[in-house]
């Protein structure tokens, strides 16, 4: 079984690359509404032919809003959050094709947003999987000039290559995870943005601290904060959400200063910045849960005081349990 698995797992990479390849072609020659209505069907494919993707969104979500949601509810914010990651993906080839007069015609910042990227200097600028991060990216780059981010490479590298160089042709810089530290805080003592995706797991053991999100711990990393506090730089939370026409609209509502960094104390100011940070995030996806990727195993990791060996603790069934200690004769 473990073979036929690892035969279509390789065969399933082979088709990815030639299949990236045509979209790089033909999605940024596509109308606009034409776009728009394959992310839809893409998604409603996603949401009707997985279970094992719906069985994970609906985890997701049942974990964060209880009974406060009907179970249509939750059908519906999952469904319309599949829509807009297909749409994500696509306008991630779409928008690399005469990006600049798209950006202009289909990106609308706040004055907030605006104002903020006129001006350069140290910033760490935080967003997440809500609404169209990758556009949030581009907006950056394109306006403070330049942007480093760390990204997660996709398993297949070929295909992760096409994506990287999509990312890259608007003036990002991509760079990995190791050694990434030194290369941000150079970035940021020269007077540059740095990119972070808050919601991503980070193990414990990586570095990772615990934050309350939807009433349950989640590893975060706390880079933002660390980073901030060791170059002086702003911070500041911004997210691209999708229009019913097709546009998208940026904004930047939330800052912490250097003078507000500074005042925390050194020992706790990299958790005390995550925490806060992952709270105002919360209240943005309960704002518009469908904009936020539930199809992520964002509970997986379980503090050490709160784990136990069976499925008993609240969290959702993909979390890391240690296993059942031996019974001893």
């Amino acid at each position: 079984m473990g073979r036929i698995k690892k035969q279509v797992k390789k065969f399933r990479q082979k088709l990815e690359l030639p299949f990236v390849r045509f979209g790089l072609t033909l999605i940024p020659r596509l109308p606009r509404w034409a776009v728009l209505g394959t992310a839809r069907a893409l998604g409603n494919l996603g949401y009707g032919c997985s279970a094992r993707t719906r069985r994970l969104g609906l985890t997701n979500l049942d974990l964060a809003f209880g009974d406060s949601k009907t179970r249509m509810e939750k059908k519906r914010i999952l469904r319309e959050s599949l829509r807009n990651f297909a749409l994500v993906m696509l306008d991630l080839l779409w928008f690399s094709r005469n990006s600049v007069a798209r950006m202009d015609r289909w990106f609308e910042a706040t004055p907030r947003l605006q104002e903020a990227l006129a001006v350069r200097k140290a910033r760490v600028g935080v967003t997440g999987h809500f609404g169209n991060w990758e556009l949030t990216g581009r907006y950056w780059a394109l306006r403070a000039g330049s942007l480093m981010s760390v990204a997660m490479p996709v398993k297949n590298l070929s295909v992760d290559a096409l994506l990287q160089d999509a990312r890259e042709k608007n003036g990002q810089q991509i760079i990995a995870r190791e050694g990434a530290l030194k290369k941000l805080v150079r970035c940021l003592r020269e007077g540059g943005t740095v990119g972070l995706l808050l919601d991503q797991n980070t193990a414990p053991d990586q570095g990772g601290v615990f934050a309350d999100f939807f009433g349950k711990p989640v590893a975060v990393s706390p880079a933002a904060g660390l980073l901030a506090s060791m170059t002086g730089a702003e911070i500041f939370v911004a997210f691209t959400l999708p229009c019913p026409d097709g546009r998208y609209s940026g904004d930047l509502p939330y800052v912490i200063s250097p003078a507000e960094i500074a005042a925390i104390d050194r020992a706790r100011v990299a958790e005390e910045i995550t925490r806060r940070i992952t709270t105002f995030y919360e209240e943005l996806i309960r704002a518009r849960p469908e904009c936020w990727l539930w199809t992520y195993k964002r509970w997986r990791y379980i503090p050490k005081e709160l784990r136990k060996p069976d499925s008993n603790d609240g969290f959702p069934y993909y979390a890391d349990r240690p296993p059942l200690e031996p019974i001893t004769p």
